[in-house]
């Protein structure tokens, strides 16, 4: 939907009448169709049920809880529609923003602000919450060749969606450099923006598949129908990921490398493909970090690729001789011996795998 106020309601929560008041006026002068204000939660809870606004701006206090607990009741009870929910406050402590980031927020304004600078931030966390005008148009036009079952028309439409670059995690590790340098609002907005495309790409290969589905082709329809369910499982990686992060920094503001504990707590988790990916980052930022290596090397072997792994223990030796752990591995891998285990590991060098022989 394009970011237009006159067709917008929007909804401003604060236990402060005095910020209520200010933020109700300027939005009153911003044209938007429909303004409304409220001290609590529960007064609200109605009229977000009702699906009556698209846009809530969420003080830092309400008269019945704090904003970053209105903040996780919105985002996360699906009765209550809102699309886009901005924080608007005098809160600037660093772990309280990314508690909001965590949380899903789509945007944050620092009190006092001007007109323009509201206006920019909802325009921004408004549009960061969808693909693309061009991409979404493309979509639609491939679905209704599907709708009227002219299924090479809908192949070749949904294909040229999909051939654009998935650009889902590029922006995700945008948002992730931004939140390690402390620009939460650009750090929000790139996180939206790495959702949004990764449901466009989903919903894309969801329609090849139908699409090779109508013309008979089962083979091409389950290949297709894998790589949606794919981007859909990362669409919910994606915001796991995100709150993993902001508690990595929470915890170790200071973190030279904060990929390489975040690989740790995907792998643990069980997401090899994921764990690879940010130990890739991390790699990226320190290639002669032995303990990384031998961390690749892991979850490698967890998701089948031993020839991988046993490559990345070589270079990981070849740094430190004497990491015996690394040898110990390399040297049951050569044999062909088994697979690892996991048990309780180091956060940082993943100590504490086993390896169970077949």
């Amino acid at each position: 939907m394009i970011y237009d106020p006159k067709k917008l309601a929007i909804t401003v929560l604060s236990g402060s009448a005095t910020n209520a008041s200010r933020d109700k006026g300027i939005l009153t002068r911003m044209h938007f169709a429909e303004v409304r204000a409220y001290q609590s939660f529960k007064q609200s809870e109605d009229h977000f049920r009702s699906g009556a606004a698209q846009i809530a701006l969420i003080d830092s206090s309400l008269a019945d809880m704090d904003g970053l607990d209105c903040l996780r009741k919105l985002s996360r009870n699906r009765e209550m529609s809102v699309r886009a929910m901005v924080m608007v406050t005098s809160e600037c402590r660093q772990n309280y923003v990314m508690d909001a980031v965590s949380a899903g927020c789509s945007g944050y304004v620092i009190r006092p602000y001007s007109l323009e600078t509201l206006e920019k931030h909802i325009r921004a966390a408004w549009n960061s919450l969808s693909a693309g005008e061009i991409e979404q148009e493309m979509l639609d036009s491939a679905k209704a060749a599907l709708w009227r079952q002219d299924f090479d028309a809908a192949i070749n439409e949904f294909e040229e969606v999909v051939s654009e670059d998935n650009e889902a995690l590029e922006y995700f590790n945008k948002g992730m450099e931004y939140l390690r340098a402390k620009s939460f609002g650009k750090a929000i907005i790139a996180f939206n923006k790495a959702l949004a495309l990764n449901e466009l790409y989903a919903e894309a290969y969801k329609g090849l598949a139908y699409a090779h589905k109508g013309k008979g082709d089962a083979a091409s329809y389950q290949e297709h129908l894998k790589k949606a369910a794919d981007l859909f499982a990362m669409q919910d990686k994606l915001q796991e990921l995100r709150e993993v992060f902001v508690e990595i920094l929470k915890d170790d503001p200071e973190a030279v490398n904060p990929y390489n504990t975040l690989g740790v707590k995907l792998r643990r988790a069980g997401d090899y493909l994921g764990a690879l990916h940010a130990y890739s980052q991390a790699l990226e930022l320190t290639p002669t970090d032995e303990n990384l290596l031998y961390n690749i090397a892991k979850a490698c072997i967890y998701s089948g690729d031993n020839a991988s792994a046993l490559g990345h223990l070589r270079k990981a030796l070849a740094l430190r001789p004497d990491f015996r752990e690394a040898a110990e591995l390399a040297g049951r891998l050569e044999k062909g011996e088994g697979a690892l285990q996991e048990q309780q590991a180091n956060p940082q060098t993943g100590d504490g795998s086993r390896l169970m022989l077949d």
